[in-house]
């Protein structure tokens, strides 16, 4: 028989199951906000001997109304939080196994998109799903099987005033993608899709893991080159950032891939290339056109890629030769005369200037292309050269005809 301290946790359960069930919306967030508040660092054996062995009893009813109740957000935050108490104690998947048995992970899986749910409660949902990959493989590939890495994914991508959501998405793609070889390249392209969303944040994290995870696969896939490189044309400099870092990544020496390599060198070098320009009739009106110039609202994108592809040539040293053999000299020379961005001007004469002091065939003909006296300004001073470039400096810049084929075997 129950002794007298058994007694009065059995009547202290029947009274909270009692409360709960005949409670209002009010008092049934109470009950929440003081379970979590009380428990939540518990381990299971001590939150069943506090629930008299009944803890099931109160975890049912919570998910219960979290199933019938999750697309109004009624008390959504508080029940995934109470959820997670119980989760996060689970020592022998007890809490976890009758969670998955209701139906909870498909309810998390949707509350990820459901728009007129709050992002701090998908924050909570992914917390929770992240709790659930973290106990093995198996429940990992049980996410994957029920769609997740897409909800995931589309979570992340859509979430536009939430970074703390996002990032949770990034840390839960992030479990899925290790100790899961069957799902690893489902989440690879899960991440690659994101890279096309126009979320930065959302770019910045799926690029940084990116980096990350493609060290640890066997091969570079096709599908991941351009949208790097349209990452190129980003106005965040973190993005930028991690997009370059990506490319290094996947322009080095690892992958015995030479088409792939190649393609990025080609996309990389089509990037100096300057962008058509609008075609005008000669009875335009120079002062309009004026006007429309200066309301463009700053820098067109491809100036933008423009300038990051120069910077991306320039760190990957050990590739120079394949930038060569597609005549990038003549493009940075191009570049450099592009008065439109200044900051094209600089990253190029940077980048040049490496080539110049690394190859001496590189000097020589940068020395012929703009003359003695213009090439010892440049070289003495490749950063702050563009700002004092005259127009006619700049025309002669864009007028070289520099045309270099370049043997690897010939680099020194």
């Amino acid at each position: 028989m129950p002794n007298a301290r058994q007694e009065a946790s059995l009547t202290q359960i029947r009274r909270l199951l009692s409360r709960w069930d005949q409670g209002s919306t009010k008092v049934r967030r109470q009950i929440l906000l003081d379970f979590i508040e009380l428990h939540s660092t518990i381990t299971e054996p001590e939150l069943e001997s506090e629930f008299a062995q009944s803890a099931s009893l109160f975890f049912t009813r919570i998910t219960s109304w979290l199933r019938i109740s999750y697309l109004f957000g009624t008390c959504l935050n508080e029940q995934l939080r109470a959820l997670r108490v119980f989760l996060q104690s689970s020592t022998g998947n007890k809490f976890l196994g009758e969670f998955l048995d209701v139906g909870g992970l498909f309810t998390l899986l949707e509350i990820l998109n459901v728009n007129q749910i709050q992002d701090e409660d998908k924050q909570q949902a992914l917390q929770l799903l992240k709790l659930i990959a973290d106990n093995g493989r198996i429940y990992k590939e049980l996410i994957c099987q029920s769609y997740g890495i897409r909800a995931i994914a589309e979570c992340m991508a859509k979430t536009t005033t939430n970074e703390n959501t996002q990032k949770s998405a990034q840390s839960l793609l992030d479990s899925l993608a290790h100790g899961n070889p069957t799902y690893t390249q489902q989440v690879y392209k899960g991440l690659v899709a994101i890279l096309l969303s126009t979320s930065p944040k959302a770019q910045e994290l799926s690029a940084s893991l990116l980096c990350k995870l493609q060290p640890q696969l066997e091969q570079v896939h096709r599908s991941l080159l351009e949208p790097v490189i349209n990452l190129l044309q980003s106005f965040h400099a973190e993005v930028q950032y991690q997009a370059i870092e990506l490319i290094q990544i996947l322009m080095s020496n690892k992958w015995n891939d030479d088409n792939i390599v190649s393609a990025l060198a080609e996309q990389l070098v089509a990037c100096l290339k300057d962008p058509p320009n609008q075609d005008r009739t000669d009875n335009d009106d120079d002062e309009t056109n004026d006007l429309i110039d200066s309301l463009k609202g700053g820098p067109m994108p491809v100036y933008i890629q423009q300038a990051a592809a120069c910077k991306c040539i320039r760190l990957l040293v050990d590739q120079h030769y394949r930038f060569l053999r597609l005549n990038v000299v003549h493009l940075l020379l191009c570049v450099m005369g592009n008065e439109a961005y200044p900051e094209s001007q600089r990253q190029a004469s940077l980048t040049l200037h490496t080539f110049v002091e690394r190859y001496p065939i590189v000097y020589e003909k940068v020395l012929d292309a703009l003359g003695e006296q213009l090439f010892d300004a440049f070289h003495q001073n490749p950063d702050g050269f563009y700002a004092r470039m005259t127009p006619i400096q700049a025309d002669v810049c864009r007028s070289n005809l520099i045309h270099m084929t370049f043997d690897a075997d010939n680099s020194d």
